[in-house]
């Protein structure tokens, strides 16, 4: 293990980065906070003085060309230009999802970060999760399945708040975020095209919230999906079957709604048993997935739940970007995966019927 602290920018300080990545960076041995930018200047204050960091940045490029920051963690609305522009300043990438609003956007930064020799990955914080893991094990024994579901309905986006302290910034011009979100907006129209346009809301719910669901699936069986069906179900839920590879069925249906629970699963039947992974609210802290089998015992079912480590996802996220910089080990959320799940959105929309 190198003794090499490896020194952070963090770009875009706004909620993801002040609840899970900074109080991450800022504990595990690795790290050091380097550097800061946001468009925020009260943001930016208050978190230099939180984690005693002088190098503030309101512009990410200069951030980039701090000598003191070797890799940064992109947490801004729009990624895709910020990603080029650290992977040629020579830093390794955390890039929080989506990796960028359109395959378009996404297939050159996949080109650019294997030529660089750098460090990129997306920030599939689930797919480090202990409960994850063990879930994978345990559909892998079941063998092929007979059919696979994912879903996804969230819940309250307004609770967790109370568990954090959390700097919001009010000196953000209004027309600087609605400026951003329009021309997000038009290049995510082109990319779906003038018969599927309409459905920019159901494709923003796929990349914000879903891009972690289709995540899940890849990371379970592979990119080979097919999408056989998909349809909106009113404006801020979809449907879709996918099939895998043999004709092996995959209901997802991904929604938000305002449960007080978390309500997030991956279920997959096959021949004899059932495996069934349970996510939990990702803001909570040492709070994994969980894992339910349901088996044959002599002729009797048995359910047997198994409780993920006691760990949080987004610090094994860490701790990976560590491994990967200091000891080279090989990443598990390299950005083609990012772009794979991109092209799975598209095709989802596109399946839908016209709406211009």
């Amino acid at each position: 293990m190198s003794d090499k602290v490896i020194g952070v920018g963090v770009i875009g300080c706004g909620e993801i980065a002040q609840l899970m990545h900074l109080p991450f960076i800022q504990e595990l041995p690795a790290f050091r906070v380097a550097a800061l930018c946001d468009i925020s200047p009260g943001v930016l204050a208050k978190l230099g003085d939180q984690y005693a960091v002088s190098a503030l940045y309101s512009d990410y490029r200069a951030l980039l060309a701090d000598p003191a920051v070797d890799a940064v963690a992109i947490c801004t609305y729009d990624h895709g230009e910020i990603v080029a522009a650290a992977l040629a300043a020579g830093k390794h990438v955390l890039v929080e999802k989506p990796l960028a609003f359109t395959p378009e956007e996404a297939r050159p930064l996949v080109e650019q970060a294997e030529a660089s020799g750098l460090v990129a990955l997306v920030g599939y914080m689930k797919l480090y999760d202990p409960g994850y893991e063990t879930g994978l094990k345990k559909i892998a024994a079941i063998g092929t399945p007979r059919s696979i579901q994912i879903h996804d309905f969230a819940g309250r986006f307004d609770r967790y708040g109370a568990l954090y302290t959390q700097h919001r910034a009010s000196d953000i011009p209004p027309d600087v975020m609605a400026t951003a979100r329009a021309a997000a907006a038009q290049r995510i129209d082109a990319a779906l095209g003038p018969d599927h346009a309409g459905y920019r809301d159901h494709y923003l719910l796929l990349l914000m919230l879903g891009s972690h669901d289709l995540a899940v699936l890849r990371g379970a069986f592979g990119t080979e999906a097919h999408v056989a069906y998909a349809r909106p179900v009113g404006s801020d839920q979809l449907l879709a079957l996918l099939e895998f590879p043999g004709g092996v069925p995959c209901y997802l249906d991904i929604g938000v709604a305002k449960y007080e629970w978390w309500d997030e699963f991956l279920h997959v039947h096959g021949d004899t048993d059932e495996v069934r992974i349970t996510f939990q609210n990702p803001y909570w802290k040492h709070a994994s997935a969980f894992v339910t089998v349901k088996e044959a015992v002599g002729e009797a079912p048995v359910e047997t739940v198994l409780p993920g480590t006691p760990d949080t996802a987004f610090r094994r996220e860490w701790l990976h970007f560590a491994d990967c910089i200091l000891n080279g080990a090989t990443p598990r959320t390299p950005l083609s995966g990012g772009l794979a799940d991109l092209d799975l959105a598209v095709a989802i929309i596109k399946a839908m019927p016209a709406k211009g």
